[in-house]
């Protein structure tokens, strides 16, 4: 894979200003006014991303509804959250990498030239997925916009790429891509990117990928930087400090990176110890193992060596016959450690927020889960969300794909934390009082009542004898397929003498941040565009602008709507509301 920045030439600035016309800059400030008043396209720029040794985007070109496996054209170009490649073993499979892509470009554009390895054949397209609806020139016009050839009218149009290996190979000239006619993969040209410095990609490049170059699967180039297996670990002690693999949330300190080396190559060489067919995480007990290698790595783990054990595991898909499969982990205990470090590895990914829950390590200890068998990883891919981070045993296509799926996901996810649980004798079970002395509720811990605290004329101050019940909620928020609804809790909840009621409403896509709220970005939407729509009777609105909607309910009867938000994204809602009587305000999420 090849990664950099090229700065165009006088021709090269020529060919992409024949692409991206003033019109495309009209066009992006009319959907977000607000954010590019008075900016100018800088257009000197490219963002080049070349991976070799790749399928391409193969499947069909003239068909965009087609879905299915081997789909990635229609995958890449037309989808959101979902791939052409979910049943494979691979790494990617979601089809979500290329948000990113449109968030990187200034302009949110990007274009592709892929050859295909089924039949060699190229394919020139290009998109821009502007962050929402827009009016232009007296018309409605839909967010995503196509660079190719259109056929059709109306409802009925499609764009189809150009293949013509003339205009393939001036774009490959003029905007620096380095890949050969017969050569499959895929360039990405990103125009006009937003900031990027390239000692940031390299550290980034070494937490999140530093398995596979040691492994030898991967090779990256990053502007004139290489990363390789014959050079990955001293760039990565001489690059990637501890404090910054910290900061970028990953566990790829130097001690974890020897720490790797040694796990790799003991998987490869498969010098593990076996454990019993399980069928379920819970049976991951000291039964599991024989006696003799159960005492070995008690031992072994107690002088700071390391452990690795290799679970065999059942994969049943619906569609085919019934495979066993196997994952490894290794745990290691240093005495100088401050804190735990553990990673799952699936392939050559790292799935960043697992383990999540019971399969944290809670003592100090190091741990790797290395999936590598092929079903295996299918099967995981099924679960795994749009992001790669973590696994929902819950996504649907798991269950279509395979019997019994979450179990062996709570395996793969649980094995590491069952087996420290095992091998110290659940010694790192949780202590539930250990902070109690700073979250405690009084005389919850003490089984003598207390005598409340001294006032200063030696007075005690009672303590409550029970906690008061909440009181009923007037309001209820109901989410709609494209917006919400809020109306009255319950057919009597509002009277007369508790209104008015001002309610404020706040509205927040859910992306990868924790609290989508805080995140929220005009740019995702404005509720008081033209394209939301409120409906209501007994009430009145008096604000609605960006995430944010305030009314006051003036009937009892009254309800309120508001419509008009992206339907394929998850929408998050907020009510607060405050009594008239009491002016207690009360939230609901």
């Amino acid at each position: 894979m090849s990664i950099r920045l090229h700065e165009l030439d006088s021709a090269g600035k020529l060919y992409i200003a024949s692409l991206i016309t003033s019109e495309h800059e009209d066009r992006i400030k009319a959907s977000v006014p607000h954010v590019h008043a008075g900016q100018e396209l800088n257009l000197a720029s490219c963002l080049v991303i070349e991976d070799f040794g790749t399928s391409g985007l193969t499947g069909e070109l003239e068909k965009p509804d087609l879905d299915g496996k081997g789909q990635n054209w229609n995958a890449f170009w037309f989808r959101e959250g979902e791939g052409g490649k979910e049943n494979t073993s691979g790494n990617g499979g979601a089809g979500q990498g290329k948000i990113t892509y449109f968030s990187t470009s200034q302009i949110r554009t990007i274009f592709a030239y892929t050859v295909r390895s089924d039949d060699k054949s190229e394919a020139l397209f290009g998109a821009s997925s502007f962050l929402r609806d827009y009016d232009h020139a007296d018309r409605k016009w839909k967010r995503d916009a196509y660079w190719g050839l259109p056929r059709g009218e109306g409802v009925d149009r499609i764009h189809l790429p150009v293949q013509t290996s003339p205009d393939a190979a001036s774009f490959c000239k003029h905007l620096g891509l380095t890949r050969l006619p017969g050569q499959a993969g895929l360039s990405l040209v990103i125009p006009s990117p937003k900031n990027i410095r390239i000692a940031d990609a390299i550290e980034i490049a070494i937490a999140e990928f530093f398995v596979p170059i040691l492994k030898g699967d991967l090779v990256v180039s990053i502007g004139e930087t290489t990363l390789e297996k014959s050079s990955i670990v001293a760039l990565a002690d001489q690059v990637l400090s501890d404090d910054r693999a910290n900061e970028l949330h990953t566990c790829t300190t130097k001690g974890y990176r020897t720490f790797l080396e040694e796990t790799i190559a003991r998987s490869k060489a498969n010098e593990v110890i076996f454990a019993k067919p399980i069928a379920t995480a819970s049976q991951i007990t000291e039964t599991s193992f024989e006696p003799s290698d159960l005492e070995a790595m008690r031992e072994a783990l107690q002088n700071e060596k390391l452990v690795s054990v290799r679970f065999p595991v059942t994969v049943k898909p619906r569609a085919a016959t019934i495979v066993g499969q196997h994952f490894d982990v290794h745990l290691v205990c240093p005495f100088d450690l401050d804190k735990p470090e553990q990673a799952i590895i699936r392939r050559d990914l790292l799935i960043g927020e697992e383990p999540v829950g019971a399969g944290k390590l809670r003592q100090r200890a190091r741990g790797l889960t290395l999936i590598t068998d092929s079903e295996l990883s299918r099967l995981l891919l099924s679960a795994e969300e749009a992001t790669h981070l973590r696994w929902n045993a819950r996504l649907p296509r798991l269950g279509e794909y395979y019997v019994a799926g979450p179990e062996v996901v709570a395996i793969v996810r649980n094995g590491m934390a069952k087996l420290l649980d095992v091998l110290t004798g659940g010694d790192q079970k949780r202590d539930f009082k250990l902070l109690s002395k700073y979250f405690s509720a009084p005389g919850s811990l003490s089984p003598a009542k207390s005598k409340g605290k001294k006032v200063a004329k030696g007075k005690l101050s009672p303590v409550a004898d029970a906690i008061p019940p909440p009181q009923p909620k007037l309001l209820a928020i109901e989410p709609l397929s494209d917006g919400c609804r809020v109306r009255p809790a319950k057919a009597d909840s509002l009277n007369t003498a508790k209104l008015p009621v001002e309610v404020n409403v706040e509205f927040a896509y859910e992306g990868l941040d924790k609290d989508a709220f805080s995140e929220y970005d005009p740019l995702d939407f404005d509720v008081g565009d033209k394209s939301f729509v409120v409906e209501s009777h007994g009430c009145t609105v008096h604000q609605k602008s960006l995430n944010h909607v305030a009314f006051v309910v003036d009937k009892p009867d009254f309800e309120f709507r508001l419509n008009g938000f992206d339907t394929n994204l998850r929408l998050r809602m907020r009510l607060n509301y405050e009594e008239a009587t009491d002016a207690t305000a009360v939230d609901a999420e």
